[in-house]
């Protein structure tokens, strides 16, 4: 890959969101194909709704030229954990950066607009759940100052749940 690529990191608006859908469904496949079968999540199939409109919801795109590399997002959360969050907490989803793409900063860089973004809506408390087959995953969300607060052994998926206040 080219050192010098020029790479724009975007929020998404109403008017350009349908490669993001795309982007998302695609990495979703990726990561977990044994149990999306062609079923689309209610946050990308009402994306305004829950990333556009809502004051709680943000979805960041990077491109480099015209093709989105990375994706990440928050949304308000839905409290279907019990991990005593505070109310206002939003979750933290959909950070992919495509694996050519990997060790060049991207996925930090999209956090910290991610965060500055949060921190300019007034949103003080931030959620996101990982899985142990993700590699590196805990220990990168750790260096962007997640803290583990609950450790789920399931049938289905290891679950990592882990939270920040800005």
């Amino acid at each position: 890959m080219a050192v010098n690529m020029t790479l724009y990191y975007q929020l998404v608006g109403k008017s350009d969101y349908r490669s993001a859908v795309e982007f998302a469904l695609y990495t979703r496949q990726l990561l977990f194909p044994e149990i999306y079968h062609g079923q689309i999540p209610k946050d990308l199939q009402n994306f305004e709704q829950h990333y556009v409109y809502d004051p709680l919801g943000c979805f960041i795109t990077v491109k480099d030229q015209n093709r989105i590399i990375g994706t990440i997002a928050y949304r308000a959360y839905d409290h279907r954990f019990d991990l005593n969050l505070p109310l206002n907490t939003v979750e933290v989803v959909k950070l992919f950066v495509l694996p050519e793409y990997r060790r060049n900063g991207i996925a930090t860089m999209l956090c910290k607009m991610l965060f500055s973004h949060a921190k300019n809506h007034a949103i003080t408390s931030l959620y996101l759940h990982t899985h142990p087959f993700l590699p590196a995953a805990e220990e990168f969300w750790t260096l962007q100052g997640f803290e583990v607060i609950q450790r789920e052994w399931t049938d289905t998926y290891d679950t990592i749940h882990m939270s920040k206040s800005l």
